[in-house]
């Protein structure tokens, strides 16, 4: 086949234009440009290194249970996109999106640097994300994999059992498409997930007890998978305005924040990122929980102390009297920060590595309308599901039905 071995420095002349923009140079390659996504402990975990967030030119998932900070971090990322000169696009499946809340997170919502998308259905939405590259927005975010509902299913041609397969289809061939358009867009691409409960035979029965939905493509195509978990909620006492009497209100959420998959870092770390409600993320009491747990701030009973040497920095009664204090000192602040340090989290890692990671097989996309093609794929489905068995892609007008019981009557017949 070959004649006799050439040079590198031959072999790039022999390239044709097209064929020499497939060669990268990786030493010219530009860094990561990361997204702050609001929350010191996020940012850490994606990247400990240094600087971290949300990575452009990425595909990320945000998944875990209900009520848990998903939108919260999409919208405090969009806020930190929009601060550092970026476009950011929201793609509101789920028909969800509360302006006051994103108006009281600092969210700018004109239309020259938020672009607010309600499609209709699956196919018409990851079309219209698609064509929203062409803007190179620094995030789209896309709330929530959950909600994308294939055509089909909406209208009443499909049943619930098979929607779950169509819509993974769906999926697998639009991140098969439009990740050949991220990295020139530069475009972080954040989908939002819920975890769903595994139906098994047996409590024995090997394999997660949870799983996310969309199908296994979106674990496949995501550079960073990011798990968070509602773990404990704060009150205050206050005065009721109805009773008069003392009660309890709540005053912020603790979320365990785990790195399932990584390809920026390294994975599995875990972190407490708390949210204030109404407010968003507070670093400051997250700073403060990660000192507790290491050590580095000796908590007894209500009493929290920080000491250096013999020296008492500061000795406070509780978590909200010591954050008004560091809200005041940032020095301090900083000097907890170079001390606190992630933990792995042993529980995801393990369950991470028991999930094969292949993904469904999936023929490359044409060059064409992703609403379209996806279009042609879910009829292609449907009509696979209304006649039982596989349709003949070549011929869709003929289908034949490879059914055991439909072949075994036609033997019968002959």
């Amino acid at each position: 086949m070959f004649e006799k071995a050439i040079s590198p420095a031959e072999y790039y002349k022999r390239l044709s234009k097209e064929d020499r923009r497939a060669v990268k140079n990786l030493n010219e390659k530009k860094k990561i440009d990361f997204i702050p996504t609001g929350s010191w402990v996020v940012d850490m975990l994606i990247s400990q290194s240094g600087e971290g967030g949300l990575p452009r030119g990425h595909i990320v998932e945000v998944f875990g249970n209900e009520s848990c900070g998903k939108t919260t971090l999409g919208i405090s990322a969009c806020k930190r996109a929009q601060e550092l000169g970026g476009l950011v696009v929201w793609a509101d499946f789920e028909r969800t999106f509360s302006e006051d809340y994103a108006k009281n997170l600092g969210l700018d919502l004109s239309q020259n640097k938020f672009i607010f998308i309600e499609p209709d259905n699956f196919e018409h939405g990851m079309g219209l994300i698609a064509s929203s590259l062409a803007m190179k927005p620094w995030l789209v975010v896309v709330d929530s994999v959950a909600a994308m509902t294939p055509k089909a299913f909406i209208e009443g041609e499909i049943d619930d059992v098979a929607r779950i397969g169509l819509q993974a289809q769906l999926m697998s061939r639009s991140l098969n498409y439009i990740t050949k358009f991220i990295p020139d867009a530069n475009t972080c691409l954040l989908f939002t997930n819920q975890l769903r409960s595994v139906i098994k035979k047996s409590m024995y029965e090997p394999g997660p007890n949870e799983e996310t939905s969309g199908g296994k493509a979106l674990k496949y195509y995501s550079s960073v998978r990011i798990k968070m978990r509602t773990s404990t909620i704060e009150h205050i006492n206050v005065i009721s305005r109805v009773t008069g009497k003392k009660e309890k209100e709540p005053l912020n959420v603790m979320v365990k924040v785990s790195i399932a998959k990584n390809k920026i870092d390294k994975p599995y770390f875990s972190g407490p990122a708390y949210i204030r409600f109404g407010e968003g993320f507070d670093n400051l009491r997250s700073i403060i929980e990660l000192a507790c747990n290491t050590k580095i701030i000796k908590k007894s009973k209500s009493s929290l102390r920080f000491d250096i040497g013999d020296k008492t920095i500061f000795d406070e009664q509780n978590e909200e009297q010591l954050r008004r204090v560091l809200a005041k000192d940032q020095k301090m602040v900083d000097l907890l920060i170079k001390t606190v340090k992630p933990k792995v989290d042993e529980e995801v890692k393990k369950d991470m590595e028991s999930v094969s990671s292949d993904m469904e097989d999936v023929e490359p996309s044409p060059a064409e309308d992703l609403g379209a093609a996806l279009q042609k794929t879910a009829e292609t489905f449907v009509k696979k599901e209304k006649h039982g068995g596989i349709a003949d892609l070549e011929n869709e007008d003929t289908i034949e039905v490879l059914n055991p019981d439909e072949n075994k009557k036609k033997k019968e017949k002959k």
